[in-house]
């Protein structure tokens, strides 16, 4: 019973799940999947053409906006004017993306790894970043 209880395993994790940082890492997965799977799709597509760097600037312009409602309505849960808000974020996930810019190119070069997988490591690192910059700047109270 010790799983069901009030205080149980169940309840303390539908507790995390339902707090602003579990709700981050739900729609933060969500996004990251969502954010990856563009990217394995432009990559796929015109990846030949557009080689790492023109792929990942077209996955990023069709993934942001997904990622934007996501965190604004299920995370921060914002209502009212966006305008700003998408602003602040547009420019937090641009900083993010910059690094990405300057990180992924070397590193596919230097590794002679696939752009899938040196992308995911950098998935990883860049959305405990992103909690810190949306809570505080992007979607600040």
């Amino acid at each position: 019973m010790l799983l069901l209880s009030g205080n149980g395993l169940i309840a303390r994790g539908w507790q995390f799940a339902s707090s602003e940082k579990g709700r981050f890492l739900i729609v933060g997965g969500w996004n990251t999947f969502a954010g990856y799977l563009i990217f394995a799709a432009v990559h796929l597509l015109v990846g030949a053409s557009l080689g790492p760097t023109g792929t990942l600037v077209l996955a990023y312009c069709i993934a942001l906006p997904q990622s934007f409602i996501t965190q604004r309505l299920f995370v921060f849960r914002k209502r009212g004017q966006w305008r700003d808000q998408f602003g602040r974020f547009a420019l937090s996930n641009s900083i993010i993306f910059a690094s990405n810019l300057a990180f992924l190119p070397p590193a596919v070069r230097m590794t002679g790894t696939d752009p899938l997988a040196v992308q995911a490591v950098f998935v990883v690192v860049s959305t405990v970043a992103s909690y810190f910059i949306h809570k505080h700047y992007s979607f600040r109270r």
